[in-house]
């Protein structure tokens, strides 16, 4: 046989390997392991304790207002959000600065792949932080007794948050690369959040209600005792944060030298559909109205998120009158029932004075205030029915024990005379005046409290005083009262149990009273 009849056999074809997921696995642990992003925790947990546990401790053991800041307005965000895009630009910057863009390039794995690990070791550790110092905060409250249900929505707006910071930041480190860049885009971050709020805090509707520092009108005080925290705008915000993390992220796959054709049409189609994402989550935010218990938004509206909280009252007793509460409010239980219980005894034996109080939920207008009339009596027996939530608790916002009493006193005797949604008729608020002194309050300390509820201003017309407001008490309604307070005891008993009917219908006037 000669080397002639020996046939060469063709080598078998090689099938191309992609690289095994473990591989991709074990790039990302070793870019958690080395991350520099831990080392920013420290600095952030710092400004966490100082902008968002601190000022909520001084408020009443609520979840709902013990977050109002750090949650519903975004405080956690600005606090982890531009120190983490600064962090995070550090780290996308890391090629570029030392120069070792080639070298990374020429590696088995594309570019785009090894960046994108980075990020997400970096993410990994920023929005684990943020659930991390979240829980830490939640932890705490519930150690220290507040009661309700925690805003998990808003955690998630929060940790999606973090997670976009990250990704803007990242990118703008891999197409910046500078010492600068880091610096730079912490700073563009904290003026972005500023920015933010003042706009959040200015307009009451349309597209603003998409940025995570706008409270007004999305985060209501009944939330999480009465009824659930609404869905509806988080869901639009987590679309649109979600949104532009993605369109940042999948930038970096753009660059001829990021990865091959078939990854940067991948990356081009990402792109298009992040901006389309937060298009339609700003698109969403616009058709928001404000429902009874917070912002809707009618395509992502769940009928069920209206259903109130099913709950075992706390009850206790204002002068013989059961008052029933949820129990979220059960700290504060003695203080209406004290509140409430002057005015219990000053109508005792008149008709319409209600036999028991309750609990009820309150409406809300965009700036987060109290909406149509605060307390209404009705049924039979007659029931009071109480708004809580509408009120500043004693604690909340700097509110003191006396104001929230002498304000409970006075919406119950606003209901008791049937003046409605507004200041009443100028007889039933001379009526209104010589009851609220029988319960505690003199006649000439009562503009004050007047003014300090909005929907019962005193019309200048009839007071005398300033539109404003009167200063003092004078005017036809506070002499129509005086007269009125100057009589026996018995006597006026008399008269407002013959008068009582015609004084709710509005059909008595200022003159009629003796």
């Amino acid at each position: 046989m000669t080397a002639a009849d020996v046939q060469a056999r063709p080598a078998p074809a090689v099938t191309p390997r992609l690289a095994p997921p473990l591989s991709l696995l074990r790039l990302l642990w070793i870019e958690v392991r080395r991350s520099p992003m831990p080392l920013i925790l420290p600095l952030i947990a710092a400004l966490f304790w100082f902008d968002s546990y601190r000022p909520s401790v001084g408020q009443p053991p609520l979840f709902i207002l013990r977050t109002f800041w750090n949650m519903g307005q975004g405080g956690t965000i600005v606090d982890f959000g531009p120190l983490v895009a600064g962090m995070a630009a550090w780290i996308g910057s890391r090629d570029g600065r030392r120069g070792t863009t080639d070298l990374v390039t020429a590696t088995a794995q594309p570019r785009l792949t090894s960046q994108l690990a980075s990020w997400a070791a970096a993410a990994i550790w920023a929005v684990g932080g943020y659930l991390a110092f979240v829980g830490a905060l939640f932890a705490v409250y519930a150690y220290q007794g507040v009661t309700g249900e925690p805003p998990w929505w808003w955690v998630a707006v929060g940790a999606t948050a973090v997670a976009a910071f990250s990704s803007a930041g990242f990118a703008a480190g891999v197409f910046f690369p500078s010492r600068f860049t880091a610096p730079l885009t912490a700073f563009g971050g904290f003026l972005v959040m500023m920015l933010s709020s003042q706009t959040g805090f200015r307009d009451l509707s349309g597209w603003p209600q998409i940025l995570p520092t706008n409270s007004n009108g999305n985060f209501q005080p009944d939330s999480g005792m009465l009824y659930p925290y609404l869905p509806d705008l988080p869901v639009a915000r987590i679309m649109f944060l979600a949104g532009i993390g993605l369109a940042a992220l999948f930038l970096l796959g753009l660059p001829a030298v990021a990865a091959g054709r078939r990854m940067r049409g991948v990356a081009v189609m990402m792109v298009a559909a992040g901006v389309a994402v937060s298009a339609a989550a700003v698109g969403l935010a616009s058709t928001a109205r404000l429902g009874p218990h917070g912002m809707v938004i009618a395509a992502l509206h769940d009928a069920a998120s209206d259903r109130p909280i099913r709950y075992t009252p706390v009850c206790g007793s204002a002068a013989g009158m059961p008052v029933c509460l949820n129990p979220a409010y059960r700290a504060d239980l003695t203080t209406v029932t004290a509140a409430l219980a002057p005015v219990v005894r000053e109508l005792a034996g008149l008709p319409g004075a209600p036999h028991r109080a309750k609990e009820i939920g309150a409406n809300y207008d965009t700036l987060d205030g109290e909406t149509g009339q605060p307390m209404t009596i009705s049924g039979t027996p007659p029931v009071l029915s109480v708004p809580l939530g509408a009120e500043n608790l004693p604690g909340a916002f700097g509110a003191k024990d006396a104001v929230f009493s002498d304000q409970l006193r006075l919406l119950f005797l606003h209901a008791f005379v049937g003046a409605g949604n507004n200041a009443g008729t100028p007889a039933q608020q001379a009526v209104q005046a010589v009851l609220l002194q029988g319960a505690g309050l003199p006649i000439a300390a009562q503009p004050k409290l007047l003014t300090s509820v909005g929907l019962l201003w005193i019309p200048a017309e009839v007071t005398g005083g300033p539109t404003q407001g009167p200063p003092q008490a004078t005017g036809p309604v506070y002499a129509a009262a005086r007269r009125l307070a100057a009589l026996p005891a018995a006597a006026r008993q008399t008269w407002l149990v013959s008068h009582l009917a015609a004084l709710r219908s509005g059909s008595l006037t200022l003159a009629q009273l003796p």
